[in-house]
């Protein structure tokens, strides 16, 4: 079993602010924060789809402090996609989604993972 891992962050409301960090937090150099609300947890960014050209993005995210809920859950955002296809083109995109959708099915797994591990 690893040790509990902690990060201080400076917060301009709270000033340093020293929190638990879960394993899968990337850490917080790329992600800083005015409020306590705005601090969180961040896993690696997922690309749905093919790596490549991907129709969006998902990221296991966690904010204890903010106004929303504050349990693990999925971000997903979705790749803005506004254009006239053929229908070569418009097959190789419903198989991305059809990519994607298996990879969403996978990170829903371990995420209910992640959340059946939290402490009550």
């Amino acid at each position: 079993m690893t040790a509990a891992r902690t990060v201080a962050v400076q917060t301009s409301d709270q000033g340093s602010v020293t929190m638990s960090e879960p394993s899968w937090c990337v850490g917080h150099a790329g992600h800083p924060v005015d409020a306590l609300v705005d601090l969180g947890h961040r896993s690696a960014e997922y690309p749905l789809g093919r790596p490549a050209d991907p129709v969006g993005i998902a990221l296991v995210s966690q904010y204890p402090h903010g106004n929303g809920p504050r349990e693990i859950g999925l971000f997903v955002e979705q790749a803005a996609l506004a254009i006239t296809l053929s229908p070569g083109a418009v097959r190789e995109l419903a198989a991305d989604y059809e990519t994607a959708a298996a990879q969403l099915r996978r990170l829903a797994d371990w995420v209910h993972i992640l959340k059946a591990g939290e402490p009550q």
